[in-house]
């Protein structure tokens, strides 16, 4: 549980963590001032592990340009060699999936322009995110424990077929936050992946966070549906900076707080992936915000998408946190697993096992 530092310099992040002491043991250094730096990162690093926090170290995407925005090719090793098991590994990228969705044809931060079908931009997502990763591998002195996070508000299932060991699936605005789960967990049960819930902006002006009485229920939230990692957003150095630890007030650090004490005094065990599951047709890249969402960020939506937003709505509401979203796929030849006791297919078969 903890911290994205998006924002900021190195000052910053140490006035975060000093307010998060004892109330969280996650931080992801997410901002580039930071990150580019290697002597500063490896600085911050220092003063996390002093503080007893794990961390994550982000990696910024730019288009056409090479090497990558973030510490220098020997950084990795540096990570594993000085900290150990408190680094955790790289963030590369931010939101791919969403940025597919959403941005547009022209935009080079969109992985896929053109496509024949659903499984022709399935394909090339994967691949194009992948050939990311692996360049960044490779840069990284082919890193084997370089292990890969990003958090996205869309395409899942995508993003951990493109080659990310941790999705976290974004809590923003007024989304069903139980459709993120049920998505995000879905995907990762059945790809035998982590996930979390990174919990960003409610709102596009101030005060940006949530509430601090709907952050401490969203965390919980996040817990009792078996989210590993659970991360809040937050923006020190930057213009949406409302406090002096970036857009998190007082309050919203005593309800974290909160929530830690919490994780405490009610601890987990056990399997959390759900009993049911709802099963969509392969590939169909549906964006999953409203009935009219896009397929892809190419195509609009069509009779199917109404059916499946409709479906999956109807079985949320019967079923709540008993309920995955996962797809009907292969991974090449070999059927994905789908380990449920019930599945409920997108075209009206239903299978008990």
């Amino acid at each position: 549980m903890g911290v994205d530092i998006g924002f900021g310099d190195e000052n910053d992040v140490y006035t975060v963590v000093n307010a998060l002491e004892g109330k969280a043991n996650l931080i992801i250094l997410g901002s580039l001032d930071v990150t580019k730096d290697t002597a500063k990162l490896i600085r911050v690093c220092d003063f996390l592990l002093e503080k007893g926090f794990y961390f994550i170290v982000y990696v910024g995407y730019r288009p056409m340009i090479f090497p990558p925005a973030g510490p220098n090719s020997t950084f990795v090793q540096t990570a594993v060699a000085r900290w150990g098991s408190r680094y955790l590994g790289m963030y590369v990228f931010d939101e791919p999936g969403g940025k597919q969705l959403d941005y547009p044809l022209t935009s080079g931060d969109k992985i896929v322009a053109r496509a024949d079908n659903v499984s022709d931009a399935a394909i090339h997502y994967v691949m194009g995110v992948n050939g990311f990763l692996l360049l960044y591998h490779d840069f990284y002195y082919n890193a084997d424990n370089m292990r890969l996070f990003t958090s996205d508000y869309g395409l899942y299932w995508d993003d951990y077929l493109s080659g990310y060991d941790v999705v976290f699936g974004e809590f923003t605005g007024n989304n069903s936050r139980q459709l993120t789960i049920a998505m995000t967990r879905g995907a990762a049960s059945c790809l035998s992946k982590e996930w979390g819930v990174m919990i960003t902006w409610k709102y596009m002006q101030p005060p940006y966070a949530e509430e601090p009485d709907q952050l401490y229920g969203d965390m919980v939230s996040a817990y009792q549906n078996g989210a590993k990692y659970i991360v809040v957003f937050n923006s020190p150095g930057n213009f949406s900076a409302t406090t002096p630890y970036g857009i998190l007030t007082e309050q919203h650090l005593d309800k974290i707080k909160k929530f830690w004490d919490y994780t405490k005094t009610n601890p987990r065990s056990g399997e959390f992936h759900a009993k049911r599951a709802y099963v969509l047709p392969t590939d169909y890249g549906f964006g999953f915000r409203r009935p009219d969402d896009t397929v892809w960020g190419l195509w609009p939506a069509d009779a199917l998408s109404a059916k499946i937003w409709n479906d999956t709505n109807t079985l949320l509401q019967q079923y709540a946190t008993d309920l995955d979203v996962v797809y009907e796929t292969k991974l090449g030849t070999i059927p994905i697993a789908l380990p449920y006791s019930q599945l409920v297919f997108w075209n009206g078969t239903t299978l008990k096992r």
